[in-house]
């Protein structure tokens, strides 16, 4: 029998001071995590009382890809929060 898997989440957590630039982030660029459709884009997830942006990565995903990812969500978030300093040692895994 296999066991159903949860997907991994890949994201940062929300700061007050990411959170205050989420509010109003730069113009044009709020479809870059409202969109909840498009898998291309960010998503904003709650886990308790911390609140996280990034996105899920499916089953199976390959190692080698992890870089590119934590490299697509801190480029996102920064456009967002009009350039402020994202690490990308400021990304992590997350299980569901």
């Amino acid at each position: 029998m296999i066991e159903e898997t949860k997907p991994l989440f890949v994201g940062i957590k929300i700061s007050k001071a990411l959170q205050n630039d989420l509010d109003s982030p730069a113009p044009g660029t709020k479809h870059y995590f409202e969109a909840s459709d498009n898998k291309d884009y960010l998503q904003i997830v709650d886990r308790g009382e911390d609140k996280f942006i990034g996105r899920y990565i499916k089953s199976g995903y390959p190692a080698v890809g992890l870089a590119d990812v934590s490299r697509n969500i801190c480029s996102i978030v920064k456009l967002i929060a009009r350039g402020r300093r994202i690490e990308e040692n400021d990304v992590h895994i997350y299980s569901s």
